[in-house]
């Protein structure tokens, strides 16, 4: 939602959502499930790759889902501008306290 948001406000700069990877072999995966699918260098990888790549500068407010290899479609509700309205108002009220 939040990267969704940012690269409609900020179209100079080239903005994409992630999941680097389902369940990578973290400190966090493996205290909160037990177990991990993948080696923490997938998630690295692929930000790496995302970030210097010239081949996805032109994908910009885009998602790219790490576990299909593949540019999707993210949850619907991060294209609910309602929820993404929502989201900013909460956020802010937080951080403003």
């Amino acid at each position: 939602m939040w990267s969704f948001n940012f690269a409609k406000n900020h179209p100079n700069i080239v903005t994409l959502a992630v999941n680097p990877g389902s369940l990578l072999n973290t400190k966090m995966a493996n205290e909160a499930y037990g177990q991990h699918w993948s080696p923490a260098e997938k998630g690295v990888d692929i930000l790496y790759d995302l970030a210097v790549s010239e081949r996805h500068k032109n994908q910009s407010g885009t998602y790219f889902d790490n576990d299909k290899g593949v540019y999707a479609n993210a949850h619907p509700d991060a294209y609910d501008s309602d929820k993404i309205k929502l989201l900013l108002t909460l956020t802010e009220s937080i951080i403003s306290n």
